[in-house]
């Protein structure tokens, strides 16, 4: 098979040191070490690798049952509670949409409500969607639910008081 695609070789490493490589940029000068810790987050999973000169530390993996599907069901929910015009039969759609397009990290949360309290036109994004039935437009506005999806990270217990 790999002489008849042409491949000149094969290498096989670990995601996480992988990943650690991949992390350099062209600018660094120093010396170039595959030290570090990896966060891998999936849909289901989050799993923290400790990576030392290339080497993965296997007794330390720490594994957070925090992922991006709990960000998906979180903004799910924050949607739900504000009665939005979503369909009820889209409304995961709709939250995984908005949570790989809008969402991001904020440093400090309480200067980020501020932020949007001020000038939330400024802040605030419209989604719009089709209504998979009837094939209307519906247009909501997100706003909090651009940073506090992601926060479930940070303090999970937010995700049970909304």
């Amino acid at each position: 098979m790999f002489e008849s695609f042409n491949v000149p070789g094969l290498y096989i490493a670990v995601q996480a040191v992988l990943a650690l490589a991949a992390s350099w940029t062209s600018r660094q000068v120093g010396e170039r070490t595959l030290t570090g810790i990896v966060i891998d987050s999936g849909d289901g999973v989050t799993h923290v690798i400790p990576v030392v000169e290339g080497y993965v530390i296997g007794s330390c993996i720490k594994h957070i049952p925090i992922a991006g599907r709990d960000i998906t069901y979180f903004i799910q929910q924050i949607l739900r509670e504000r009665e939005v015009g979503i369909p009820p039969e889209q409304s995961l759609q709709t939250a995984k949409a908005i949570k790989e397009k809008y969402c991001y990290i904020c440093p400090d949360i309480v200067k980020e409500f501020a932020k949007y309290d001020i000038d939330p036109q400024k802040w605030i994004k419209q989604y719009t969607g089709i209504n998979a039935i009837n094939k209307n437009k519906f247009i909501i506005d997100i706003g909090y639910e651009r940073f506090l999806g992601p926060e479930i990270f940070f303090h999970p217990e937010v995700r049970n008081s909304a």
